[in-house]
């Protein structure tokens, strides 16, 4: 099937994709080929398994970059380690932000009222956090959270309180989403969100 020839490099649109499930779990990671004449996406991994790609059946095709929309396609086909997906659907973008990876970090809060509390990071996603703390906070609270994992250095992000219940023997469990983010800092916070999953899909391949 000629789309999966090999193309000039110099000449294709490349652009990187997460592929999840249904569930919005990872499958695999790929370059994306512009073949013209064709509204589908053909995708060569990069990371994972095509025959897992493939019997997964329907998949988020989700774009790192952030101007081009997530969708949900479905395989029709598979050559070795690329495979070709139909579009079905546009996501919303919503689908970026409420990609939760389980990340554990320490790292601090900042209350309004001041001072400083420790936490635990339980998972982070491109909208929000999840926490473990001992201080004391009620749903509505805002306050500064440091995200230190991204690549160009820490982030201090305003988060706005979810949810909270206490954890017997850990603390106070927070779900909390970000506020008021710049470009920069979403796109700094997404980079590091979708490396978590990159490497943590690497982890259970071995």
């Amino acid at each position: 099937m000629a789309l999966f020839g090999r193309k000039n490099e110099k000449h294709s649109n490349e652009r990187i994709f997460l592929l999840m499930d249904r569930n919005s779990r990872m499958i695999a990671r790929g370059r994306q080929r512009n073949v013209p004449g064709t509204q589908n996406l053909i995708i060569s991994l990069l990371e994972g398994d095509a025959g897992q790609v493939a019997a997964a059946g329907v998949v988020q095709a989700v774009p790192q970059d952030k101007s081009q929309p997530p969708q949900m396609t479905r395989v029709i086909d598979r050559r070795g380690d690329t495979v070709m997906l139909e579009p079905m659907r546009e996501l919303g973008a919503e689908v970026r932000r409420n990609f939760r990876v389980p990340v554990a970090f320490d790292s601090f809060l900042y209350p309004a009222g001041g001072g400083r509390a420790a936490l635990r990071s339980v998972d982070l996603s491109c909208g929000g956090i999840a926490f473990l703390s001992n201080m004391s906070l009620a749903v509505g609270d805002e306050f500064e959270v440091v995200v230190p994992i991204t690549a160009e250095g820490p982030l201090l992000l305003t988060a706005h309180l979810l949810r909270v219940h206490l954890e017997p023997g850990r603390g106070n469990f927070y779900a909390c989403k970000f506020i008021d983010m710049i470009d920069d800092e979403e796109t700094m916070l997404r980079e590091a969100v979708f490396a978590i999953q990159i490497h943590t899909a690497r982890a259970r391949a071995r």
